[in-house]
């Protein structure tokens, strides 16, 4: 009975610690709505490391090659709602944290917006969201 009585002790003075998850999250830095260039990761696949410019929407991957890391440029598809202001941050990205082609990029003056997609002859691009 003082075994049971000793570890119902310990288990109620530790339960915290017993139960207590380390979660490992990426860490971002805060970027300011002036911003031009702002870089975000999928939480699910660390290859949606992308690098984008708020200004003309260009995005960028991050790839690994024999020379290292570099950025490649993702093509986009024209969209017939797509205009930009002069100097100024004009889009926005948005990752799911349920599934990487939820993956979105959008003009915030217009509402215009691409999906990320695939193409076996193409490989990644944006697809326009008429």
């Amino acid at each position: 009975m003082k075994k049971i009585t000793l570890l119902i002790l310990i288990f109620v003075l530790f339960e915290e610690q017993i139960f207590a998850l380390d979660v490992y999250r990426s860490q971002i830095s805060s970027v300011p709505d002036s911003s031009r260039f702002e870089i975000i990761q999928s939480e699910l696949a660390a290859k949606i490391t992308l690098k984008i410019d708020k200004y003309t929407g260009n995005i960028f991957q991050l790839v690994t090659s024999n020379k290292g890391l570099s950025w490649q440029l993702i093509p986009a598809e024209k969209h017939s709602k797509d205009t930009k202001k002069v100097n100024k941050a004009n889009y926005q990205l948005f990752t799911s944290g349920l599934a990487i082609k939820m993956t979105y990029l959008l003009n915030i003056n217009t509402g215009a917006t691409w999906v990320l997609s695939e193409d076996n002859k193409i490989g990644v691009f944006w697809k326009a969201m008429e």
